[in-house]
């Protein structure tokens, strides 16, 4: 009837209002020519069934996410609402329900469908092409790790309309050539040359400032050591522009020096290891639980425990450690944790140690197959 038209018609516009631009970086340097990259490997790329697929690999702290969101925010408005990024993939597919999850996220965003009932990923791959099948979308799908991901959330390119754009960032190749995912629709981003590292660990341990007196030489064996990632440079020019004589730089830098290359978790761990004991706690805590989640409501368990969550989440989020999202919804505005998928890993490994593969001497755990082995033990 004429009252649900008005309800469905006031919904769609409110769904296109509430697409707000995503929070690319606070600093995005040497994000342009990335964007420009994809936008011209999307334009000269292969358009089978009238959709266009580019794949961004590459390792963990490259700013693959960073480059998706940019492409992303870029792109947007010519869908008509039509959009979607899922974030996260890897983390949150495996998630109890996570595919079918995730199903119901692309959903809900692109075909405006609240509350939709799928039984199963089998069912949401049905409702998904079917739907889809006519629409022209922009999808990001972030973080992928399996094949299976792809499959359950965009299994072929006849899914959707003519003129779609679908977008896949992953550590593993092999995930966009099982895909279907040509090579030459594959980016691969490279490290920040010299400059660029430059410029960004000067925002973030000077913000922005011209180091004086020793601090510019050891700022210049920072970003040596670095080798041109941004996630090391933000977070090691987080940690530095905290420390304030130059014998704890020099410290610093001697244990950045001792770590190889591409241990990056390794180079993130120097900055946990700065932390105050209650500022660990809560990080390992988010890591490990509350990544996506509202922070209001993690915030009272710490509050009850004693703790000052407040002023350790302050820390962290100086120290480019956590990230906090605000959420707007027609409802209710609410923030939520962020955190990179590297900073994640660094963080649950070092819970994973504290028991030498017994879950049961660990101090927290989150795998729910190892939480259901330990319950059957008891």
């Amino acid at each position: 009837d004429e009252a649900k038209l008005k309800r469905a018609v006031i919904e769609r516009v409110s769904a296109k209002l509430n697409k707000k631009p995503l929070e690319v970086a606070k600093h995005p340097i040497g994000i342009e020519t990335r964007v420009h990259d994809v936008k011209k490997m999307l334009e000269n790329g292969s358009n089978i069934n009238g959709v266009l697929v580019v794949g961004i690999h590459g390792m963990g702290g490259l700013g693959k996410t960073t480059i998706a969101k940019a492409v992303y925010n870029d792109l947007a408005q010519g869908f008509n609402g039509a959009t979607c990024f899922i974030s996260n993939v890897r983390e949150n597919a495996g998630q109890p329900n996570g595919l079918v999850n995730l199903q119901k996220q692309f959903v809900g965003d692109i075909l405006k469908e609240k509350n939709t009932s799928l039984g199963d990923v089998a069912q949401g791959k049905i409702v998904i092409k079917e739907r889809a099948s006519r629409k022209r979308v922009l999808l990001i799908l972030d973080d992928v790790d399996n094949i299976k991901q792809v499959d359950a959330l965009a299994g072929g390119r006849d899914w959707f309309g003519s003129g779609s754009v679908i977008i896949i960032t992953t550590r593993n190749e092999k995930v966009l050539l099982d895909g279907n995912v040509k090579q030459d629709e594959i980016y691969k981003p490279q490290e920040l040359n010299e400059d660029q590292s430059r410029e960004l660990f000067m925002l973030h341990a000077f913000n922005g400032e011209q180091p004086q007196g020793e601090y510019v030489q050891l700022s210049n064996q920072v970003v040596a050591a670095a080798g041109g990632l941004p996630l090391t440079l933000e977070v090691i020019g987080s940690l530095l522009s905290s420390i304030k004589n130059v014998k704890e730089w020099k410290d610093t830098l001697e244990k950045l020096k001792k770590i190889p290359h591409r241990e990056v978790q390794q180079r993130l761990k120097l900055s946990y290891d700065n932390l105050e004991d209650l500022e660990k706690k809560i990080f390992l805590d988010i890591s490990c639980f509350f990544i996506g989640k509202n922070r209001k409501n993690a915030t009272y368990m710490w509050e009850d425990s004693g703790w000052f969550p407040n002023a350790a989440i302050q820390v962290l989020v100086q120290r480019c450690l956590v990230k906090i999202h605000v959420i707007n919804t027609m409802y209710e505005k609410y923030e939520v944790f962020e955190m990179h998928d590297q900073i994640r890993d660094m963080a649950r490994a070092i819970v994973d140690e504290e028991s030498y593969g017994k879950p049961q001497q660990q101090s927290r755990l989150w795998n729910n197959q190892d939480c259901w082995d330990l319950l059957q033990r008891k």
